[in-house]
């Protein structure tokens, strides 16, 4: 399991890496680059977290694998997303989309510096108790450098992004003739219709 695990989080990287590629050069282009995810992008996120989610349950539950301090922190961060943005998703409701960015960068920023410290451990300040699994130690390992903080990583990102992607949709009207589908000011009024 750990390797299909593995592949998960590098998917999610792909994934990830080419939703940025896609925005940015939708932004240079002047249109919205995710018009084909209008609808499912807060069903991805929530999908993302859940599979996180269980995911990490599984480790803990099934493999038996104690989580640290810092993967708890970052289990607080992950399960409630897997609820917010999958009710978001069901009501419609993009503005929990808000909510659920700055719970998964408090996440992101926890799992950054958990993967910072397996690969500095002599910078780890000893957070985690003596008693319990170390912070700087690893469980998984796969392709060199995918580990459990990596895979949580790689969900945060993909799930900010996928964020980023639904605020672009929500911001970009839904009339193809529109000649500027970035500009998302309803008080502007275009110079030929006021002559």
């Amino acid at each position: 399991m750990a390797t299909f695990f593995a592949l998960a989080a590098v998917a999610a990287n792909i994934a990830t890496i080419v939703l940025i590629v896609m925005g940015v050069m939708g932004r240079i282009q002047n249109r919205n680059p995710f018009e084909f995810l209008r609808g499912s992008t807060l069903w991805l996120a929530g999908l993302v977290a859940l599979a996180a989610t269980l995911g990490s349950l599984y480790l803990s539950e099934i493999a038996h694998l104690i989580p640290c301090r810092y993967c708890w922190f970052q289990r607080i961060a992950m399960y409630p997303l897997a609820v917010i943005l999958l009710m978001a998703a069901y009501r419609k409701d993009s503005m929990a989309g808000l909510y659920a960015a700055t719970i998964a960068t408090i996440g992101l920023g926890i799992a950054a510096y958990h993967r910072f410290i397996q690969a500095f451990p002599d910078l780890d300040s000893g957070a985690c108790s003596a008693t319990g699994p170390l912070c700087s130690g690893y469980y998984i390992k796969e392709f060199g450098f995918v580990t459990i903080p990596y895979m949580s990583l790689s969900a945060f990102l993909l799930i900010l992004t996928l964020l980023w992607a639904d605020r672009i949709n929500a911001s970009t009207p839904l009339d193809p003739t529109s000649t500027d589908p970035i500009s998302t000011d309803p008080t502007s009024v275009d110079a030929d219709t006021t002559t």
